[in-house]
């Protein structure tokens, strides 16, 4: 890597940045216009706005010598990105897509030093991240993933990655035989395209060394929001003219599980996994092994900020003041 050359770790998706940033930016220069003696407190805001950009996209440059443990697993993590992953039946009401998402943050602080690859799939089937023992980019996927929208989708099968994850795992074998792997798999279970029928996933079980199958959804089903952000407007079944209900199929998982040589769990509230991390055996090398990471530079972006927010502090407080004065004069 070029010691200049610089990159970005957005902690949001970049157009939700971009659009945001844009937004306040022009609101800002429409008071800079319209009121001109406040010029200097309004310039001062679209200051404040791209040091608040600058955090958001986190850029970094060159490398860093780090020291990392280092594990002989590799966990092939697969997630439905389905619309029905964003229906609202996880611990209460929340999307299952939450659960996730919490899940692999407890996974991931269970396994440390593992490699770790991510496979999403739903109207297409991606690898999202090779695998990696670099944690904290996996964590920044998972944590970006969207569910599908409402019309982006023609039903769906669980066994669409099922190419893909061969792909992964054949090739992870061939290139380190001695060390172990497994699959961890997040869905709901649910197939809805017509006319298809779902592929076994037991040919997987030559390269894997066990996994996990994590189940969300509920028996009585759970409402799917047409916007994953707007939770408010639901969509429709017109065969029963009432909002469409999405409903875990526990059998279908435990099948996938069993494929797998893996165990099943029904995912319905943040936490316990840790009794099956604690069954997983795993080795770590004798010496630590030399990693590369980022120098980061956000902090400056945040040290501005700060100082910024000092200044429109100031100018407020002397705006108080002033007006205070003006009162009195009265």
């Amino acid at each position: 890597m070029n010691a200049f050359e610089v990159v970005f770790r957005p902690l949001a998706p970049g157009w939700l940045i971009g659009v945001g940033a844009a937004l306040m930016v022009i609101v800002c220069l429409a008071f800079v216009v319209r009121r001109p003696l406040e010029r200097g407190a309004w310039t001062i805001r679209i200051l404040m706005v791209l040091a608040l950009v600058g955090i958001l996209v986190r850029p970094g440059y060159g490398a860093v010598p780090a020291e990392a443990k280092t594990s002989d697993l590799e966990i092939l993590v697969v997630i439905d990105r389905t619309t029905s992953m964003s229906a609202l039946d996880w611990d209460g009401d929340q999307p299952r897509m939450d659960g996730v998402r919490d899940d692999l943050h407890e996974l991931i602080d269970a396994f440390p030093g593992a490699r770790f690859s991510l496979i999403t799939f739903g109207g297409f089937v991606r690898t999202e991240l090779p695998y990696s023992s670099d944690t904290e980019a996996f964590l920044s996927a998972v944590d970006v993933l969207k569910v599908e929208g409402a019309l982006d989708g023609a039903g769906s099968m669980i066994d669409e990655p099922l190419d893909e994850m061969t792909e992964s795992l054949e090739l992870a074998d061939e290139r380190h035989p001695q060390r172990k792997r497994l699959v961890v798999f997040a869905s709901d279970g649910e197939n809805t395209r017509e006319g298809s029928e779902q592929h076994t996933f037991a040919g997987l079980d030559d390269h894997v060394d066990g996994g996990l199958v994590l189940g969300y959804g509920t028996e009585s089903g759970g409402k799917m929001p047409i916007d994953e952000d707007d939770p408010t407007s639901f969509i429709y079944d017109d065969s029963t003219h009432e909002d469409a209900l999405s409903k875990i199929d526990e059998e279908n998982l435990t099948d996938v599980a069993s494929d797998l040589g893996g165990d099943y769990r029904h995912r319905q509230e943040p936490g316990g996994l840790g009794d099956w991390a604690d069954d997983i055996e795993q080795s770590f090398a004798d010496e630590d092994d030399s990693i590369t990471t980022k120098h980061e530079v956000y902090w400056m972006f945040a040290l501005g900020l700060f100082v910024l927010a000092l200044l429109e502090l100031a100018i407020a407080w002397r705006g108080f003041h002033a007006s205070r004065r003006e009162l009195k004069q009265l």
